[in-house]
């Protein structure tokens, strides 16, 4: 059985891409836990406790930070033996099992078997290309999100029990006991303390048990190493046990601060014993009202630290006890509020009173600590009370200059997240960032990296909170590039000290916290992220699943598109298959981050768009819009019609749970990606009474005029009857007119000059026996049935995998010239890749080439760099041949007047949604077909859902889906030829 145990510890053999440092971090792994079972098996034998497992198994995890699955199996196998004989002395069943498990479970970080997700990643801004009215989502904050590895230790709380009451002679005290008492207050070392409990333990009562492990704790609160020295020290392991023994038997004899005290030793001293807390838990559930005010916040913090939630009897008991009640002070709740914020309990009541006490006290003579505390908990719990957060804010600019590191780190987290909701968080930032930009090289690497994501987060969230403040209704142009403003201080700062500690020093997850912080901070620095991409690259093997997606996120939103990078995040992702565990949040940006960096990965994006199909209600609006926006744009469209129909469903059934912007986004996606092959559910989306009065601006109607265009030129329905429709087209082409670019303007100057007849940046004409293309094009030239579109490096995508193989044939054949992409700016590196590879088009610019074919058009794309005058003189060419070939019907075709150079729609200021009353005959008998084809529909799903024969014919969601999608188009084929009959 042993043996089998042992052999279980064996690593696999290495794979052949792993470094060698992580080749020695695994067989040391093996080695410590081999370690750490045997000392188990040693401990069952003879009866060891909690402390001696603990330093062991703490010894185990500090050389393998995260234990292969194999080896965790292992040791819980070895341990499954003395959980049941129940021979761990003192700790109760299983008890010290726990403990050591828990031990040798913390710290896990980078391992073969186990690369999980530690923080969480940022936003991307909303933004237009103005070429093609082509939206980016606004999504949920993605990044980095504030640290866990950060979470406050135990003694960032200085408040301690007071336990000169122990001093007090009592009938049930003997001398011995009083004398041990006054020689345990006077001792303030541990080891003093320990030394008396080898000679005295068994004169020790219950007041002197306590007051020695309180000592402990005291001495254990700022470092980790003695509190490990005191936790494996055999006088101190007997301590414990006859301290939880005698509290467990004295349970109703104790007062209620003796038991608080030793529940806050525990957790100082990192102590989790589930049956101790859980007796005295339970104990104070009943006689709370026996409690002071410190008693019950050293009580609650106890609990929270040790990651214990109470019963819901115990919170109820609290809760009555603060109602009731008026001795609490804010040093009282801020145990109190921070216990419960390490627990995860918002509650109202308690954060009430909390708030009562703090504003009307106004945290006069308040510690550093306390406050960094106060903002820290009411950040994380996310309640907003402004004037709490005012008070706050007050007093931490009064005594900003006193807090250490991690202080400032707290109060950075808290009023980053509150910046979104509290207008006046700028002024105490902007002191906090001023202290601090002095001070930073006393800080360490986690400190910085850590303040510079909240300065980073505040900055992105405080420009979303304005942004929507002032309801701008004027597109952004897309590649944001370096804003060259001002550098702020503390940003030239953290750089300079990241550069003088050297990029080396950092770990990946700290630099990668610092890069995505300058992002948000739009400062785009190349060398800075140079030194940081080349670690990034090589460490990718290192990198857990969120720093990947970190990674590529941080450098698409910076412009700093480095493919060497791209292609060492994608070949772990592939490596490892990431895609299988991906959140739906980590999905979206990176389909997100690809797009955003013209990267088109098709393989991936349709693994993306997969994962969107089949679990499209754990995916969030915003996180949906993000998905569908980079698989549009990058015009993967494989999976295209079985992703839309899966989510246009999904809002037509639920339209209360999206916003406008996010439907908008959706529906412009589905008409690149599938046309109107989701047309049945869109109309129903359109029909919904409140849908026409929803506060849509120009970008929302004009991604509606495109699937209106889409079911117009592909399905044949007249879309100039529904007045929705009316509406969207008008605001399109006037929102379309203002975006012209000096180069359409160029190019269509030298065809006037060369006397081509041609309209510019308008709506072409109506081609006879074809639909009519209503989307605005650059140039328009009639007599040749010609468009020209003119494309910037925006309009263009990277096609990855030829790329790659590209560079990866220069590279094995010397003969060749070498394919580099030496240029970091997306714009010039597209034009690299054009120079090596044909570089497709985006997906809008590709559905406008789409519709324009159906409505019998030729489309021309010419490049940006391409001469304008060589295309006028080949358009020139081809006019007059055309004109010697049918010379009287070119003398009498007449330039119509909607070809005027530079045309312009003609519009009214302001349009408001159609009345109900305006409705066209058309639009009634559309309505109608469509809720009877709707009918239809639900019925055959149905019946194909309670068919027991057919559920073998799928093999999973997505082919079914397939089948929902060709029902779909069949029945809307059939509603479109009785609607319509000609376009039958």
């Amino acid at each position: 059985m042993e043996n089998k145990a042992w052999e279980a510890c064996r690593l696999p053999r290495p794979i052949s891409s792993l470094s060698t440092r992580r080749r020695r971090a695994e067989a040391c792994s093996a080695t410590a836990f081999k370690t750490a079972a045997a000392a188990v098996v040693a401990a069952t034998a003879h009866g060891a406790t909690t402390a001696f497992l603990t330093h062991h198994t703490s010894s185990a995890s500090s050389t393998a930070r995260s234990p292969p699955k194999r080896l965790r199996q292992a040791s819980e196998a070895l341990l499954a033996p003395a959980v049941r004989a129940g021979s761990f002395v003192g700790l109760g069943l299983g008890a010290a099992a726990s403990v050591a498990m828990a031990a040798v479970m913390r710290g896990q970080s980078r391992s073969r078997d186990s690369l999980r997700e530690v923080c969480r990643v940022s936003t991307p801004r909303t933004s237009l290309r103005a070429e093609s009215t082509e939206a980016l989502p606004d999504p949920v904050d993605y990044g980095s999100a504030d640290p866990e590895e950060y979470t406050l230790t135990a003694s960032s709380l200085s408040m301690a029990p007071d336990v000169t009451f122990m001093l007090k002679e009592t009938p049930s005290r003997g001398s011995s006991a009083l004398v041990i008492q006054h020689r345990l207050v006077s001792e303030s070392h541990y080891q003093a303390v320990l030394k008396l409990a080898e000679h005295s333990l068994p004169k020790f009562d219950i007041y002197n048990l306590a007051t020695a492990l309180f000592t402990c704790a005291e001495n254990a609160k700022n470092d980790e190493l003695i509190a490990r020295q005191i936790q494996s020290d055999k006088n101190f392991i007997k301590l414990f046990s006859q301290t939880k023994k005698k509290t467990l038997e004295m349970m109703q004899e104790l007062d209620a601060q003796t038991m608080a005290t030793v529940l806050w030793a525990c957790a100082r001293l990192n102590i989790f014993d589930s049956e101790l807390t859980s007796a005295i838990t339970a104990d104070a559930t009943q006689r709370m009202r026996y409690y002071s005010p410190k008693a019950i916040g050293l009580l609650v913090f106890a609990l929270g630290y040790s990651g214990i939630r109470p019963r819901p009897n115990f919170i109820k008991a609290l809760v009555t006890e603060l109602m009731g009640r008026t001795d609490f002070t804010f040093e009282d709740l801020n145990l109190v509020v921070y216990g419960c914020m390490r627990l995860g309990i918002s509650d109202r009541r308690i954060m009430e009173k909390a708030s009562d006490i703090i504003v009307r006290t106004k945290l006069d003579g308040a510690d550093v600590v306390t406050l960094a505390n106060l903002t820290y908990a009411y950040a994380k719990l996310e309640y907003w009370d402004k004037t709490v957060f005012g008070v706050l804010g007050q007093r931490i600019i009064e005594v900003v200059d006193e807090f250490d590191p991690q202080g400032f780190s707290m109060c950075s987290l808290g009023f980053a997240a509150a910046a979104a909701h509290q207008e006046d968080a700028y002024g105490c930032m902007e002191q906090i960032k001023a202290a601090v930009e002095g001070r930073l090289q006393d800080f360490s690497h986690r400190d910085i990296s850590t303040l510079s994501f909240a300065f980073g987060k505040f900055a992105n969230l405080n420009k979303k909170r304005l942004d929507s403040a002032e309801d701008s209704r004027a597109g952004r142009a897309f590649f944001r590039g370096y804003v060259d403003k001002k550098q702020e201080p503390i940003v030239k700062a953290i750089k300079d000290e990241v550069i003088r500690r050297t990029h080396d020093s950092f770990t990946m997850q700290e630099l990668n916290l610092i890069v995505y912080a300058l992002m948000r901070l739009d400062n785009r620095d190349d060398e800075f992220l140079e030194k940081a991409a080349k670690l990034f690259r090589r460490n990718a093997s290192e990198l857990m699943t969120i720093e990947v997606v970190n990674v590529l996120y941080a450098f698409a939103l910076s412009n700093y598109l480095s493919l060497e990078l791209v292609e060492a995040m994608i070949n772990e992702i592939e490596r490892r298959e990431m895609w299988k565990d991906w959140t739906p949040l980590e999905a979206a940006v990176v389909s997100y981050s690809l797009a955003f960096a013209r990267i088109r990965k098709e393989d991936l994006m349709d693994k993306i768009a997969m994962q969107l199909c089949e679990k499209v209600r754990e995916f969030s609006p915003s996180m949906t819009a993000m998905t569908i926006w980079g698989v549009s744009v990058l015009n993967c469209r494989n999976n295209g019609a079985q992703m839309i129909s899966a989510v246009i469903e999904e809002i037509a059934k639920n339209p209360s749970k999206y916003d406008p912007s996010a439907i908008t986004q959706c529906i412009f996606g589905a008409a690149i990606l599938s046309g109107p092959s989701s047309a049945l559910w869109i109309f129903k989306i359109w029909f919904q009474t409140n849908f026409a009065t929803s506060d849509f601006n120009d970008q929302a109607y004009s991604m509606l005029h495109h699937m209106m265009a889409s079911v117009q030129a592909e399905l044949g329905l007249p879309m100039k009857d529904v007045g929705l429709a009316r509406v969207a087209r008008t605001i399109y082409e006037e929102s379309a007119a203002e975006m012209a670019s000096e180069q359409h303007r160029t190019l269509s100057e030298r065809l006037r000059i060369q006397q081509i007849p041609h309209s510019f940046n308008t709506v072409p004409p109506l081609i006879e026996g074809f639909p009519e293309a209503t989307l605005v094009v650059d140039i328009a030239i009639p007599m040749l049935k010609l468009v020209i579109e003119v494309e910037g490096p925006q309009r263009n995508v990277i096609p990855f995998d030829k790329l790659m193989e590209k560079m990866k044939e220069s590279r094995q054949d010397e003969r060749q010239e070498r394919v580099t992409i030496s240029a970091t700016d997306p714009i010039e590196a597209m034009s690299q890749a054009r120079e090596y590879v044909e570089c497709g088009v985006t997906g809008p610019a590709a559905f406008k080439r789409r519709i324009l074919r159906k409505c019998g058009w030729r489309v021309v794309t010419v490049s940006f760099d391409e001469s304008e005058e060589y295309i006028a003189d080949a358009l020139k060419k081809m006019i007059d041949k055309k004109q010697k070939t049918a010379s009287e019907e070119a003398e009498s075709q007449q330039l119509p007047e909607v070809f005027k150079e530079d045309s312009t729609v003609e519009v009214p200021e302001d349009f408001d949604p159609p009345a109900q009353s305006d409705v066209s005959a058309f639009e009634v008998k559309l309505r109608e077909r469509h809720e009877q084809t709707m009918e239809e529909l639900r019925l055959r799903i149905a019946e194909e859902r309670g068919n027991v024969a057919s559920a073998s014919t799928f093999a999973n969601h997505f082919e079914y889906r397939q089948w929902q999608v060709d029902l779909e188009k069949k029945l809307l084929k059939e509603m479109v030829a009785d609607v319509v009959p000609t376009a039958a």
